[in-house]
């Protein structure tokens, strides 16, 4: 099974993110962006306190909550 992705509505106006398993980490999900954008340093600025791998990915259990919707803003992506 391939993992979701989603675009913004209007084409070039933002990036493309994916949710996926982290599957090194048993429980972890990660919210993956393009490396080559600046939104993970980006939401490491705004929000210290989640968890990060590399310019890559915001990682997460489902136990614990997500700015989404200011994530998604940033993002450009609704």
């Amino acid at each position: 099974m391939g993992q979701p992705s989603y675009l913004t509505a209007e084409s070039k106006s933002g990036s493309t993110i994916r949710i996926d398993q982290v599957k090194a980490e048993a429980g972890q999900y990660a919210v993956y962006f393009h490396c080559q954008t600046d939104l993970v340093e980006t939401f490491r600025e705004l929000y210290p306190e989640l968890s990060y791998s590399g310019n890559r990915a915001i990682c997460s259990t489902p136990a614990t909550s997500c700015p989404r919707r200011r994530c998604a803003t940033a993002s450009r992506w609704r």
